[in-house]
């Protein structure tokens, strides 16, 4: 179903701001790394593992439940409960005095963040037709570089006072008082519609996971489409050492860095997300698989520039431009990843395709990222290389190059077969 532009709109703004609250809450501990890694004595492969594999595991086996769930509830009340969660977790992580402590307040936080996704872009997809879903896509995930970049300049805006146990604990409280106005004033018509002709929920978890088994076995597009998005967050989670790398590698203090790769992150971010959904939705209208034709053809393009970052001489024009176009790159892809995702099964099943999205690319492309980033850091230091944060973001970025002839692939694959109403 689709409703009146103002409507969809007034929901598309209120489920982006919320994101902006859900991505800079998860990259707080990134924001803050410079302080959290010496005050509890973290290595770099732990620190990988914290904002990776720890949290994404949690958040996409739960995510995957939770899409399924997102089919068949109210959905703004589940947002609500996850929102309330991840906040209450978010102000307990500013306690932690471990690795186990923060690793236990990220597995948790993993939970009610796997709520907001699911069921925010299956409300999209239904109030938004089939030619405009990769713009709501992209105008909701610009809460990405919003709430990334807004992280860093929210750590050195009150790091200095309230130090970052302090900012964990007013971004929580920021959050559970969201999830409180979510609660009393958002509304799911098509849910209470249902559950008033019904009276009951429909669907189940079997019959989603039946059904995403199906479309990876039988539906080769989905498939490939899948693994050649993986590959693009895989590169994309060596950036967890971003404000490392700056600091140690690059020669910029802390709270510097902090307030230029967020407004870098911000501004830049903003421009390719809205690219990435407006070019996508452009290719479709003109070309056979086009969407993933733009995406395949972006990367080809932006991944060179995106490596040549990292050996530009730091305070150079060209290294504040190429970290303009890494930024860009980072967040081209997110609009259009949800929309294909969502456009490759039946209408029913649309938020556990975006679950399973979340799954193969967060747990492996952005964990395994996150993971291995972190890793190679620790081998090239211990192996005695100069620059050992450099060359582990390098080799880990260069994997996205596998994306590339995967969604060609893809794309021609989509070709030979028949469009859907959807596709149409």
């Amino acid at each position: 179903m689709t409703s009146s532009p103002r409507s969809a709109t007034g929901l598309l703004i209120a489920l982006t701001l919320l994101n902006v609250l859900n991505w800079a809450d998860r990259y707080l501990i990134i924001s803050f790394s410079t302080a959290i890694i010496p005050e509890l004595g973290l290595s770099n492969l732990q620190f990988g593992l914290l904002t990776g594999v720890v949290f994404t595991t949690v958040y996409t086996v739960i995510g995957l439940f939770m899409g399924s769930l997102a089919d068949r509830v109210h959905r703004p009340k589940l947002i609500a409960a996850g929102l309330a969660l991840w906040s209450a977790l978010t102000a307990a992580t500013g306690l932690a005095r471990n690795f186990g402590q923060m690793a236990a307040a990220r597995m948790l936080i993993g939970v009610g963040e796997a709520c907001l996704s699911p069921a925010a872009l299956s409300m999209l997809g239904e109030r938004y037709p089939a030619a405009r879903r990769a713009f709501a896509g992209g105008f909701y995930y610009l809460a990405l570089p919003v709430g990334i970049g807004g992280s860093f300049m929210f750590a050195a805006a009150v790091g200095p006072t309230l130090g970052w146990r302090g900012g964990f604990l007013l971004l929580g409280g920021i959050g559970v008082a969201a999830a409180l106005l979510v609660w009393l004033f958002m509304r799911d018509p098509s849910r209470e519609q249902q559950a008033a002709a019904a009276g009951q929920a429909r669907g189940s978890f079997a019959e989603s996971y039946r059904a995403m088994r199906h479309e990876l076995s039988s539906n080769p597009v989905f498939l490939l489409t899948m693994l050649g998005l993986t590959a693009m967050v895989f590169a994309q989670g060596a950036g967890v050492l971003d404000l490392l790398w700056w600091v140690k590698e690059r020669g910029y203090s802390a709270v510097q860095a902090q307030k230029e790769i967020g407004l870098i992150f911000l501004v830049g971010g903003v421009l390719g997300a809205v690219a990435g959904g407006i070019g996508c939705d452009w290719a479709e209208r003109r070309f056979v698989a086009g969407r993933l034709k733009f995406l395949a053809w972006a990367f080809l393009l932006t991944l060179p520039l995106a490596l040549a970052y990292r050996l530009a001489e730091a305070h150079s024009v060209s290294f504040y431009v190429l970290a303009f176009v890494g930024s860009m790159f980072s967040m081209l892809l997110y609009g259009p990843a949800v929309t294909l995702a969502q456009e490759q099964v039946p209408a029913q099943h649309r938020a556990s395709a975006v679950a399973l999205f979340f799954l193969v690319a967060a747990l492996i492309g952005a964990g395994g990222g996150n993971a291995t980033v972190g890793w190679l850091a620790d081998h090239f230091a211990a192996a005695g290389h100069s620059q050992p944060i450099t060359w582990a973001i390098l080799l880990t970025q260069s994997v996205g190059v596998l994306s590339i002839p995967i969604l060609f692939l893809a794309a021609r694959r989509q070709q030979r077969q028949p469009m859907t109403g959807e596709q149409k």
